[in-house]
């Protein structure tokens, strides 16, 4: 199984530990490169694409989505006001266009004219406010709270316009909501058996953590889908889903084991896809509350002991990149940079830095990792752990079941003094995005800066790109000198695919979207 897979099988709770905007795509206020799809092709019209994951779809319904996989159904099924693309650049969706305030405290959507549910019903504003209000709602069990926190209210303008009123000013306030999905509340309750979508496909057959067919939506607003239909099934044996891949049963497989995706690329039948800027890091956490990670060059320190370059290639299958500045965003990310030290793995400044932190030699610290999950983590601690031995420090590494992981970390403010906590985070690739998980009481690690946080908070303020691309930097070298995380690999979530599929693209966050997709002549 591939690693965002298995991390979104844990737990709802583990998932909001996690992921709360990182299941939840904020945009990109700096225009991304562009995401890299398959074959370069045209796509005939018709056909049925299969495509299998490990885990099943457990529902359907957009606003309680609980799983990375579940997203696939986003561009299929659903539309929001505002949507990226391949590019990732913000486009018009529901939203024919969209203006702000001088505040940046009121942000007016023009919705576009025309559009219907699959069930006849047309698009109105009332249904963007219901629909906000059932995000809102405190009995909602959305991963998307943050991204709705922000607004004070929806309403309605006109006949086809929505206002929305922010608690402070947000600039980026459209990348932000580009995961909120329009639904109809008016027929909720079929929405697990027929639901009313305004997406390019609609359903035909759902049996739930097991397989979801899909056919061409007649309704849609959009140019209508080249495929006739789409099968998602559940294949948990990942063998037999490459097996199956290669033999043609299946048409495309999401998050194969990244040991597997060499092989893939070398296979001139198939094609690996996944994004061009990665959102996905690798995020070891500590408890900066207490010793000895409460003093900043014990944390320092361990930064320095970490192997980044042999935790990639051993535990990771060279799938990705090595963060030696200890940064959430990818070196090739817009908004990487600042004045960030390189801690590049160095025993001898480990070693040094340790000692003035208080950590001598025949210390010990813990990895307490899973037991029977995340392969790469273990790899990651036994390279950790050969790496401390070298400086005289012990680390004993303790896997557990992975069902009391959200009770023993989650939510933010226990306290686990010693600890190393492996974990990983899956985000958009924008700044906005990646960041929120150093907010005053979102990380596992304690780490509560009211410094970052008010950087956070002007970066989302500013308009002009280049002053806000400054405030991130600024947000990253606070976080670069604090060590409040320890980021040794940026990875991607692989889809492979036939060579015969064509328009299948990967976002930064590791979603497949087949919304375009075909298949060659």
């Amino acid at each position: 199984m591939g690693v965002a897979l298995i991390r979104t099988k844990v737990t709802a709770a583990i998932a909001a530990a996690a992921t709360v905007c990182g299941l939840a795509a904020c945009g990109g206020s700096t225009p991304q490169p562009t995401a890299k799809a398959t074959g370069t092709g045209t796509a005939k019209v018709g056909g049925v694409m299969t495509i299998g994951s490990a885990t099943g779809i457990d529902l359907l319904n957009p606003v309680l989505q609980t799983t990375a996989w579940d997203q696939v159904l986003f561009s299929l099924l659903w539309n929001g006001l505002v949507t990226t693309g391949k590019d990732g650049k913000l486009q018009p969706d529901l939203a024919s266009s969209w203006s702000a305030s001088a505040d940046q405290k009121s942000w007016t959507f023009q919705l576009r004219p025309g559009v219907k549910f699959s069930n006849g019903k047309a698009l109105t504003p009332a249904d963007v406010a219901s629909t906000l209000a059932y995000y809102q709602n405190p009995n909602t069990a959305t991963e998307q709270k943050n991204n709705v926190a922000q607004i004070a209210a929806v309403k309605p303008s006109g006949s086809n316009a929505v206002v929305f009123t922010l608690k402070a000013p947000n600039a980026v306030f459209p990348n932000s909501i580009s995961r909120l999905k329009i639904v109809d509340m008016a027929a909720l309750s079929g929405m697990e058996k027929n639901p009313a979508v305004t997406g390019p496909f609609k359903v035909k057959e759902f049996v739930a953590d097991d397989h979801l067919t899909l056919v061409r939506n007649p309704s849609y607003f959009g140019s209508p889908a080249k495929l006739d239909s789409i099968k998602i099934v559940k294949a948990p044996d990942s063998s037999a889903a490459l097996t199956a891949l290669q033999s043609g049963d299946l048409d495309a497989l999401w998050s194969v084991p990244l040991s597997q995706v060499a092989a893939i690329q070398a296979n001139p039948k198939l094609a690996a896809v996944k994004p061009s800027v990665i959102g996905q890091y690798v995020s070891w956490e500590v408890d900066t509350t207490q010793a000895p990670f409460n003093n900043v060059k014990a944390r320092q320190a361990l930064a320095y002991a970490i192997d980044q370059k042999s935790i990639l290639s051993a535990a990771y299958s060279g799938q990705g990149s090595v963060s030696t500045t200890n940064d959430p965003l990818a070196n090739n990310n817009p908004n990487y940079g600042g004045n960030l030290t390189d801690y590049t793995y160095n025993l001898d400044k480990a070693k040094a830095l340790f000692a003035q932190a208080g950590v001598n030699a025949g210390s010990t610290l813990t990895w307490w990792g899973v037991a029977n999950q995340y392969p790469e983590w273990n790899i990651s601690a036994q390279i950790l752990q050969a790496s401390l031995k070298k400086i005289g420090i012990n680390l004993k590494i303790q896997n557990t079941d992975i069902s009391s992981w959200p009770s023993r970390f989650y939510p933010a403010g226990k306290s686990f003094p010693g600890l190393i906590i492996p974990n990983f985070q899956s985000y958009t690739s924008d700044a906005s995005d990646e960041f929120q998980f150093m907010l005053h009481g979102r990380c596992e690690c304690n780490w509560n800066n009211d410094q970052f946080d008010a950087l956070y908070k002007n970066a989302l303020a500013t308009a002009d790109p280049t002053a806000q691309k400054a405030l991130w930097q600024k947000a990253q070298e606070l976080i670069n000198q604090q060590a409040p995380i320890f980021v040794p690999v940026q990875f991607a979530t692989v889809t492979a695919t036939k060579s015969s599929v064509v328009g299948l693209w990967v976002d930064s966050a590791g979603n497949p979207h087949l919304e375009d997709a075909g298949f060659t002549g």
